[in-house]
């Protein structure tokens, strides 16, 4: 062999011995890191056992303590009865002073007794008697009721009764003007419409009519008729002293109503 064979032949083996070195060094400590994790390991699964260990003693205690009978509670301690007082006797009273009695002293010769002399006669004027007779009636004196006081006589349609409402909830709201029609040819709602008409007089109301309405006949009861929406405080009125009066009324808007106008239609009664 040549000696350059040689030289190869040693270099190789050089760098094996090297390669050979560092596996053996890398083997080392991949060994020396499990065995350092396999330590760690039995020291982790030690605490956890020792925890384990625990958690099961405290366990048993509880049961033990669960299983076991309360212990009866001591009765309540009797307060000691007071030693009894002794016996009080209040002093009694003082008598009462008693007084030497005087001896009746005899009147002197010529000092007579006090006595109060008795009223002459007639000093005093006498009761006059009084007469036990029954006193006589008054006479009776004739009184008529006038004219003014006489109950006024209720309408055919509507009674007093109504009428007052209607006249004090429409006084309420001031004076305005309102527009009364009824159903065309019929004398009844004639009638009612005059009936509500002077109702509405008595509340000092301008009552304009009472006409009859040219178109359709008019619906039983009455309605009262609004040109705009929301309607006037008077229209309102109106509604509000009809239906506190008991009267079956209804309301409509008519466009070609004149905004502040308030018409009152009046059909046959219900």
């Amino acid at each position: 062999m040549s000696p350059e064979t040689l030289q190869t032949f040693g270099v190789l083996a050089i760098a094996l011995g090297f390669v050979l070195i560092g596996l053996g060094g890398f083997t080392t400590y991949h060994a020396s890191e499990k065995l350092q994790h396999a330590a760690e390991m039995r020291e982790v699964k030690g605490e956890m056992n020792a925890q384990i260990l625990s958690l099961m003693l405290k366990n048993q205690e509880l049961q033990q303590k669960v299983q076991q009978p309360p212990a009866a509670a001591a009765p309540p301690a009797t307060p000691e009865p007071a030693p009894p007082a002794a016996y009080y006797r209040p002093p009694s009273p003082p008598p009462p002073p008693t007084y030497p009695q005087r001896e009746p002293v005899a009147p002197e010769p010529g000092q007579e007794e006090n006595t109060v002399p008795a009223p002459p006669e007639g000093a005093y004027p006498r009761t006059p008697e009084v007469s036990l007779d029954p006193l006589e009636p008054p006479h009776a004196t004739e009184w008529h009721e006038p004219d003014s006081l006489e109950p006024e006589l209720p309408g055919r349609y509507l009674s007093i009764r109504q009428q007052q409402v209607i006249a004090d909830t429409l006084r309420a709201h001031g004076r305005h003007m309102v527009t009364i029609e009824s159903s065309y040819g019929d004398a009844v709602s004639r009638e009612f419409a005059e009936e509500l008409g002077a109702a509405f007089a008595e509340a000092d109301w301008v009552v304009r009519g009472i006409d009859e309405h040219r178109g359709l006949p008019l619906a039983s009861g009455v309605t009262v008729s609004a040109g705009s929406f929301p309607p006037k405080q008077e229209t309102r009125a109106v509604y509000e002293a009809l239906l506190s009066a008991g009267i079956p009324v209804t309301q409509q808007l008519d466009p070609k109503q004149h905004d502040s106008e308030t018409v009152v239609l009046v059909g046959a009664p219900l």
